[in-house]
């Protein structure tokens, strides 16, 4: 099989997990009926955008959605949303919908890019602007720009925290699932930098894409019995902690899981001290900088930065039991990401009349 087939595969199967998690995620939503989100309207161009999901349910890709929808209400866009549940026929007949009803703009959450090449260069040539938010992705010219978390950074922070935690030689324990572009970044830090901090990283477990949540938990328990002093678990999926806790029960073990992304199931575990994660602001501030960089384009003819501009430079941090948010909160709550933008383009282009 060819990589470009293996990582085709192993995408569809990866977001078919991802939406496991939010089965028994906690609600971390903060405003209420009485108190609406979006309290400023913004004057802008009358546009609709498209939001391509590859697995709506996951817990990173409902916040980064929720981001989207609150940029969105503010400039009074339409939007519509797709959602292709972790099916590839779905996820290129999903993405082909929202070419055909000819949307000013697509973004895209958790891009499988190889699994939608052919739509994105129709997107492309109709002209249509494809901004892939809150996940890193397989590049693809055909992608106007990646407004993500750089997971490496991530990866450095958390590195750097492990070293901090744990004693020289440790037992370093990476849990995984191949082919994804992102993972990819988490594991080759780990592999960079394992030498300054003198940590035994064993062999990655990848988790088989049918099954990543309970194949995690499986990896877990080999690990644990086979190495009685194991210093860590290195978790590159951000369920990872919630799928790793039960292993550490059934073995009573006390291993601090080290993960990215600060979704609540992770969160659970944080605040019992079982992990450390390190996260951004990206997941839920990405939609903002897309919508913003779309408000420009059609207000003054501004080009799409590819890249997140120096001034809009995301937040990176470790979430640990001392910093955690209560239970219900997020680490970074929408609605502060709201005000900050609405208060933007209120400056910038003036509030609707």
């Amino acid at each position: 099989m060819s990589r470009t087939r293996t990582l085709r595969v192993v995408a569809a199967a990866l977001v078919m997990s991802l939406g496991l998690a939010a089965c028994t995620a906690e609600d971390t939503s903060t405003a209420s009926a009485e108190e609406p989100l979006v309290t400023t309207k913004i004057k802008a161009p009358e546009k609709t955008l498209g939001v391509w999901q590859s697995q709506g349910d996951g817990e990173g890709q409902v916040e980064t959605l929720s981001g989207i929808k609150a940029g969105a209400e503010a400039l009074g866009w339409k939007v519509i949303v797709t959602d292709s549940n972790g099916d590839q026929q779905a996820m290129q007949s999903t993405m082909q919908s929202l070419i055909s009803q000819k949307v000013d703009a697509i973004l895209t959450v958790f891009v499988a890019s190889g699994l939608i090449s052919g739509q994105l260069a129709q997107a492309k040539a109709a002209g249509i602007p494809v901004i892939s938010v809150g996940y890193q992705g397989t590049p693809n010219p055909n992608i106007t720009a990646e407004y993500a978390p750089d997971q490496a950074e991530e990866a450095k922070l958390l590195i750097e925290r492990m070293g901090q935690d744990l004693d020289q030689g440790a037992k370093i324990a990476p849990i995984a699932v191949q082919g994804y572009y992102g993972i990819d970044q988490v594991l080759a830090t780990l592999d960079q930098q394992k030498s300054q901090h003198g940590f035994n990283v064993l062999q990655t477990a990848n988790a088989p894409v049918a099954d990543v949540f309970n194949g995690q938990t499986k990896a877990a328990l080999s690990f644990l019995n086979a190495n009685p002093d194991l210093g860590a678990f290195y978790a590159a999926l951000d369920i990872g902690p919630q799928a790793i806790v039960p292993a550490l029960k059934q073995t009573d073990r006390k291993v601090p899981v080290y993960s990215f992304g600060a979704i609540s199931s992770a969160l659970e575990a944080v605040r019992s001290g079982q992990a450390i994660v390190a996260t951004s602001d990206g997941t839920i501030k990405a939609g903002f900088l897309a919508i913003d960089a779309l408000l420009a384009l059609w207000t003054n003819d501004t080009p799409i930065p590819t890249d997140i501009p120096a001034e809009d430079a995301l937040e990176y941090k470790i979430v640990d039991a001392d910093n955690a948010p209560a239970k219900g909160s997020a680490v970074y709550p929408l609605a502060d990401v709201t005000k900050e933008f609405t208060d933007r383009w209120a400056s910038e282009y003036g509030t609707a009349g």
